[in-house]
């Protein structure tokens, strides 16, 4: 007998039709949670990870975005610019570290 384990997610974005963020959590078996970035706050990320889903955020092409989405916590960056997104975190470890903190790598 063969097991098939399919790991679903889904996308939070602005509704078209309201103006306003679509309603969170109504997948139940989503694990992962790709948020459009300009959402992402440290509200939602906390309610997330309160709830074992992992939190993307995407499309983040802006070094000042990356920040951000790396100081909310969130697991994972969907960018188009990978090199600056390195960079960004290269910058953010070395802070964190002049400040007497440390990342996980």
């Amino acid at each position: 007998m063969v097991v098939i384990v399919v790991k679903v997610g889904y996308i939070v974005m602005i509704d078209p039709s309201t103006g306003t963020r679509m309603k969170l959590l109504r997948m139940r078996g989503a694990g992962v949670v790709g948020v459009y970035h300009p959402l992402i706050d440290e509200k939602l990320v906390k309610i997330l990870h309160a709830r074992n889903k992992k939190v993307y955020a995407w499309t983040v092409d802006e070094g000042e975005w990356m920040k951000r989405m790396l100081l909310e916590h969130v697991d994972a960056v969907v960018t188009s610019n990978p090199a600056l997104l390195q960079r960004v975190m290269q910058d953010v470890r070395t802070q964190c570290f002049e400040e007497g903190f440390s990342l996980a790598s």
